[in-house]
C-alpha cells in the first residue's frame, strides 16, 4: 500500500460499511462492491495540534483516488467549514480526475439551507469538491 500519509494514520478497509464516529457524530459509507479504501486519521495523526485546523478523517479510494473528507462536529458550522477547507487546501492535488466530497456531520441538526450555506458550497465547488452538510447517522453510498 503506497500512500503519502504516515502508515500509522492509515487503515486499509474493504468492508461493506465504513464508519467514522466521534462523540455524538457519526457517518457511514456504504461500500457495496467491497472496493479497497484507505481510512486516514487526519486530526492528531497526519497533522498534529500545532498544524492548525484540519478535518477528522479522509476516506480515499485505492483504485480511483476518490476522496471523502469528513469533519464530525457538535453544531459549530463555521469551524467545520474552516477545518474541511484548510485540510483540502493542504492535501488536494492540483489536477486529478478523482471525485471529491466533503462532509460536515453535526450531532445536532444540519444547518439550514440558506444563502450563506449556498455560498460556502459554491466556494468548495470551485475547488472541485462537493460539500455536504448532514446530521449524525448519515449514510453515503460509494458509487465506484
Amino acid at each position: 500500500m503506497t500512500t503519502i500519509f504516515p502508515e500509522k494514520c492509515v487503515t486499509a478497509n474493504h468492508h461493506s460499511q465504513i464508519v467514522f464516529e466521534e462523540k455524538r457524530s457519526k457517518i457511514t459509507f456504504e461500500n457495496p462492491t467491497a472496493a479497497q479504501y484507505l481510512a486516514i486519521k487526519v486530526d492528531g495523526c497526519v497533522f498534529n495540534t500545532q498544524d492548525g485546523r484540519k478535518c477528522d478523517y479522509l476516506l480515499q479510494s485505492v483504485e480511483h483516488g476518490d476522496q471523502y473528507f469528513v469533519e464530525l462536529k457538535g453544531s459549530d458550522t463555521s469551524s467545520a467549514v474552516e477545518q474541511l477547507n484548510d485540510t483540502i487546501d493542504r492535501i488536494l492535488p492540483s489536477k486529478s480526475n478523482a471525485s471529491r466530497m466533503a462532509f460536515a456531520v453535526f450531532s445536532n441538526r444540519c444547518p439550514k439551507n440558506d444563502s450563506t450555506r449556498q455560498a460556502i458550497e459554491k466556494r468548495f465547488y470551485k475547488k472541485g469538491v462537493k460539500l455536504s452538510f448532514c446530521s449524525t447517522g448519515k449514510t453515503h453510498k460509494l458509487n465506484r
